[in-house]
């Protein structure tokens, strides 16, 4: 795992998203853990993927954190990269815009 801190980055869709059902669309491998977390896991790198505001199926602000790098990843990849990667694809899928808050 790696250890090098990984600051946690906030962001708002200009519409709700069921991230749930945009993640399936996506082919995105997600792991629920409460109506308002999933762990993630896209490009061999792990998220955690956070509503601010409501459920997984109506999110509007989110919360994503790099818990574990891809290991083909050097130790010093900005993880800002890694997760506005994951947000755009995600709205991209569900057809929103985004904007990192």
């Amino acid at each position: 795992m790696n250890k090098k801190e990984q600051p946690a980055v906030q962001y708002q869709f200009s519409e709700t998203v069921d991230v749930l059902a945009a993640f399936d669309r996506a082919g995105i491998e997600h792991l629920e853990v409460s109506a308002e977390r999933t762990i993630v896991i896209y490009s061999r790198t792990i998220f955690d993927f956070e509503v601010d505001d409501s459920r997984l199926e109506d999110a509007r602000t989110v919360t994503v954190e790099v818990f574990d790098l891809s290991p083909d990843l050097d130790a010093d990849t900005d993880s800002v990269l890694l997760i506005e990667t994951l947000i755009e694809e995600l709205a991209t899928t569900a057809s929103v815009d985004w904007e990192r808050r």
